[in-house]
């Protein structure tokens, strides 16, 4: 009887894999058939292909197969190139099901949260560019319930229909309102847009927001103590600033553009004469007016924060961006000196999500109709 190796958490067994000779007065089918082949193509179980795909993506290749030969009774440890063709391909599965449209829900969300940044990885040097852009989004409903969405729009396959699928999962309808959180940027806008199902509001991301005030604030602080004329100046310009947060913070967007033109011209006074803080005048005035046109620019997505932070309501995407940082830095840039090609870095997150969302498992048994199993897995 012919047999074959296959590779499991438990080491490499050898199974029976009897071949089937197609019957000599077949028309529709000439092949010949195995059973084992086709059930476990890549010569391993479901089990073994995912924890081999989970720690290629929790750690650089390297690591993971020395991490897998310390403590798994595997004769033969998986190559370097062989962990990183699995963890692909474990995420192109994953991509596959992920159009698969799912039940809905059991019930209904009021409303729900989506949360919208982008990153940047760095590119092979056989790519047209140094760096590309990724989508990462964090979806929550009313009930606390989150799931993480990645996503390259230059190799998903149906990104608008994935992440609907995500926010059917949560319970939406088309009535269920979706506020959008972005940083204002027409890319992760219109991707929310066309995903949503229900009314949508846009908010433009405090977190974005309050980053630029407090750029122009630091340079206030390098103010001169003791400035010609009037020692209290420097003073005076960071009350200014802080009184202009205060006025965005509360969604008073004509209130705080006209403070901030007040303040111009005060500057543009005091850098007409020439004086020693004629630079740092020149400095905080560009800073202000970088403001002024970001703030003119989305003074549609501007709210009242205050107000919607007391009701709960979604106003930052700070825990978006600790997302980015663990899907991405950990893995991806920061200190892991690697280049990656749209597609290896568009499967390399898929897999990633999936961890994040604890749904690997679950993922990975609905894109491989073989590890659909009625009894439990031992392997």
């Amino acid at each position: 009887m012919r047999t074959r190796r296959l590779l499991s958490l438990f080491g490499t067994v050898e199974v029976r894999a009897p071949r089937f000779l197609p019957c000599p007065c077949a028309v529709t089918s000439r092949h010949t058939l195995s059973p084992v082949a086709e059930i476990m193509p890549d010569r391993c179980t479901p089990e073994y292909e995912r924890l081999i795909a989970k720690m290629g993506s929790l750690l650089p290749y390297r690591r993971a197969r020395t991490l897998l030969a310390e403590f798994l009774p595997l004769v033969d440890v998986p190559a370097v190139e062989t962990t990183r063709r699995r963890t692909t391909r474990v995420g192109a599965g994953l991509e596959r099901s992920a159009t698969i449209q799912p039940p809905p829900p059991t019930t209904e969300a009021r409303s729900i949260a989506l949360s919208i940044d982008g990153g940047h990885v760095r590119s092979v040097r056989s790519y047209q560019v140094r760096s590309f852009e990724i989508f990462l989004a964090q979806v929550s409903n009313d009930d606390g319930k989150q799931v993480v969405f990645s996503s390259m729009p230059a190799e998903a396959d149906r990104q608008r229909e994935q992440l609907r699928g995500v926010l059917h999962g949560l319970g939406a309808t088309p009535t269920t309102p979706i506020t959008i959180l972005s940083d204002g940027a027409e890319g992760p806008r219109s991707l929310g847009e066309a995903a949503s199902l229900g009314p949508t509001r846009h908010v433009l991301d405090w977190f974005y927001l309050s980053m630029r005030i407090q750029q122009v604030a630091q340079t206030a602080k390098s103010w001169p103590d003791r400035s010609a004329g009037d020692p209290r100046t420097g003073a005076d310009l960071a009350d200014a600033i802080e009184r202009i947060r205060w006025r965005l913070w509360h969604g008073q967007v004509k209130r705080a553009l006209d403070l901030i033109g007040e303040t111009l011209v005060t500057l543009d006074t005091m850098a007409a004469a020439s004086s020693p803080i004629a630079g740092t005048t020149a400095k905080l005035a560009r800073g202000l007016r970088e403001l002024e046109t970001y703030v003119s620019g989305q003074s549609d997505l501007i709210i009242d924060y205050a107000t919607a932070r007391r009701r709960g309501e979604p106003i930052s995407t700070a825990t978006t961006e600790s997302t980015v940082q663990w899907l991405l830095h950990r893995r991806m840039n920061a200190q892991q000196q690697m280049r990656w090609s749209p597609r290896g870095a568009h499967l390399m997150l898929k897999v990633r999500t999936a961890v994040m969302n604890r749904t690997l498992e679950r993922d990975h048994t609905a894109a491989e109709r073989w590890a659909q199993r009625p009894f439990r897995s031992t392997a």
